[in-house]
């Protein structure tokens, strides 16, 4: 199963999920509902498979860092008009986000870095990177952790 992580920079792009904003779809979320959505997927043209985990990194504002989770739920990747500009296209994803928290409990970018140096963190400008090796392990120990705070719990 592959990992990847997914971005959003709130002062580029605004949260139009399920929920309303970003508050809104934590809210739902901590209702025991998910979000369905479609995601952008930079330059990722294939390699991503049915149920393969992504998290969502937070960036541009602080606190920047990991606030969300989910899972893709087809392996296709596929082109269409781009989110800000309707002259351009990009590719996308089909996801199910399962817990967004508040970005001030999510995993800053600065702990990303001392404890999953395996990943460019503050080099990860658009989604679709993957997450390999010895990192997703810890990245996975340290969203539970992060996910594990009472607030957060359905």
């Amino acid at each position: 199963m592959g990992t990847f992580i997914l971005t959003w920079n709130p002062d580029r792009y605004e949260w139009d999920e399920e929920g309303g904003d970003y508050e809104g779809g934590v809210a739902l979320i901590a209702s025991g509902a998910t979000i369905t959505s479609t995601w952008s997927m930079g330059g990722r043209r294939h390699g991503v498979e049915p149920g393969d985990r992504f998290y969502l990194l937070r960036q541009g504002v602080e606190p920047r860092g990991i606030i969300g989770s989910g899972y893709f739920t087809t392996g296709e990747i596929y082109e269409d008009e781009h989110f800000s500009d309707p002259t351009r296209t990009t590719w996308y994803a089909k996801v199910v986000f399962e817990l967004l928290i508040d970005p001030a409990d999510g995993i800053p970018t600065a702990q990303l870095l001392d404890e999953v140096p395996g990943f460019g963190w503050n080099t990860t400008y658009a989604s679709g990177n993957e997450v390999r090796g010895d990192a997703v392990d810890q990245l996975d120990r340290m969203w539970k952790e992060a996910a594990a705070h009472p607030k957060h719990r359905r």
